[in-house]
């Protein structure tokens, strides 16, 4: 994924490119590193003057906001702080768990439930949601695995 913006800071042009893991400001390459291991989540800043810069990547999306309103959607500016590590055991426990009931359809099933949990967790910031969807999911993959065994016994 690669983007790219132009920030006009006190009548100068500058350029702003994200392309994976890196940050290029006028020709000057930064590295970035995620906040969390699971999931990409970048918030950096750059300062032009008074001019305030922040690329937010979540996941697969990056925008840049400019003196607290984001380019891309419009919205204010909002950091996009830490995820507890309970969202990150609760993914951990659906891939291990669907890897148990169901083999390697459950382990790829447990790691796209991870990745929900983690976007409920950042859109909604209520840990009701995302727990009740660890409910929900649980559950689902237990019948998942009751009814592969059966239907494998049947034949």
């Amino acid at each position: 994924m690669s983007k790219t913006w132009t920030v006009n800071a006190n009548g100068i042009n500058h350029t702003i490119e994200y392309k994976k893991n890196r940050m290029i400001v006028d020709g000057e390459k930064y590295k970035l590193k995620s906040a969390n291991p699971f999931i990409q989540m970048i918030d950096y800043s750059v300062n032009f003057g008074d001019v305030e810069c922040r690329l937010v990547v979540i996941g697969n999306k990056a925008d840049l906001a400019v003196n607290g309103r984001y380019l891309g959607s419009g919205a204010p500016y909002e950091p996009i702080g830490n995820i507890p590590a309970w969202v990150s055991v609760l993914a951990a426990v659906s891939v291990i768990f669907g890897f148990l009931m169901n083999s390697w359809l459950g382990l790829c099933i447990g790691l796209l439930l991870g990745v929900l949990y983690f976007n409920l967790y950042l859109k909604k910031k209520k840990a009701a949601t995302v727990v009740i969807v660890f409910v929900i999911a649980t559950i689902l993959q237990l019948l998942l695995g009751v009814g592969v065994l059966l239907l494998y016994n049947n034949f």
